[in-house]
């Protein structure tokens, strides 16, 4: 049976936001050369655009993180984004997966790319994710923590070097497809 369509999204509990807080700050705290130290005290924006859909291509610029809690209007926008487009079903999307995404956002922006990250998957409804082709069974897409993205005119190699680099979860790199997975798991990598 399908689940109803129905986007349900509800902001995490106070507690259960903190640990995720405090996981995403010890899992990111590395410095990348030449940004402030205070990278991760800034507000966290994201510029998201989903990769074409049936009738169009959607783009989110938003703040979702800013004085220290999360902004529900830009979280709920970017949860909307990442939601599974096959049921047009939106999930709370994992706080530290964002900030992975944040990571290579900021990366791109100290770089002076002046672009958005494309998002080809983000959450998968487990209807969804059994009929995904080279799909894991127990996919972290499943739980909003996974994401497949491609950024035009950079490599889904150095992509995937810098999710090693963020040392954040796991790493795949799909060079015949042009894209790289990121997700908040164990630390891993494969060549997919």
């Amino acid at each position: 049976m399908l689940p109803n369509p129905k986007c349900d999204l509800l902001l995490p509990s106070r507690r259960r936001f903190l640990q995720q807080s405090a996981a995403a700050v010890a899992a990111l705290a590395l410095a990348v050369p030449g940004w402030s130290g205070d990278f991760w005290s800034q507000p966290r924006e994201l510029w998201l655009v989903r990769a074409k859909t049936r009738t169009t291509t959607e783009t989110v610029k938003t703040v979702y993180w800013a004085d220290g809690r999360l902004v529900p209007e830009g979280y709920t926008a970017v949860c909307q984004l990442l939601r599974d487009v096959q049921l047009n079903l939106a999930v709370q999307i994992d706080p530290v997966t964002l900030d992975i995404l944040r990571g290579v956002y900021g990366w791109l922006r100290y770089f002076g790319i002046d672009q958005p990250v494309t998002v080809l998957s983000g959450y998968r409804h487990p209807y969804t994710n059994a009929r995904t082709e080279r799909a894991a069974f127990n996919s972290l897409h499943m739980l909003g923590q996974a994401v497949d993205i491609r950024i035009p005119g950079v490599s889904a190699s150095r992509v995937a070097q810098l999710g090693r680099y963020l040392s954040a979860g796991g790493v795949g790199y799909y060079p015949a497809d042009g894209f790289t997975h990121l997700d908040r798991g164990k630390l891993r990598t494969w060549v997919g």
